[in-house]
């Protein structure tokens, strides 16, 4: 579930050649900036960054979104993953970084802490 009062990071897949060397990679940290949208049963997810958003892997577009007390020890700190998506566009605001993420599966979204 995506909560919509909580920090986000972002990760992508590693551009590598075995699995050992490919792995997810932190890409950055923000918030989300509002409620999601939905249009024809593809959710929208808008991230702000601050600072800029450096993707390494030109070659997938898939980002996982993650976040803290999601993951499977329950009451943990620990990062866990709420949802993966491809990336749809990728805007600068000044200071800031707006990331737009397309959900294409089921999500549940809710304001629970």
């Amino acid at each position: 579930m995506i909560r919509l009062g909580k920090q986000v990071k972002l990760l992508e897949w590693g551009e590598g050649t075995t699995t050992m060397n490919q792995r997810w990679i932190e890409v950055a940290k923000g918030n989300l900036r509002a409620k999601p949208k939905i249009k024809a049963g593809v959710t929208v997810l808008t991230v702000e960054i601050v600072g800029a958003f450096n993707k390494q892997n030109d070659k997938d577009d898939w980002i996982k979104i993650a976040q803290p007390g999601e993951g499977m020890t329950p009451a943990s700190d620990t990062w866990g993953e709420v949802a993966m998506g491809r990336l749809k566009a990728v805007e600068n605001e000044g200071s800031k970084t707006i990331v737009h993420i397309e959900l294409k599966n089921a999500t549940k979204i809710g304001k629970g802490l």
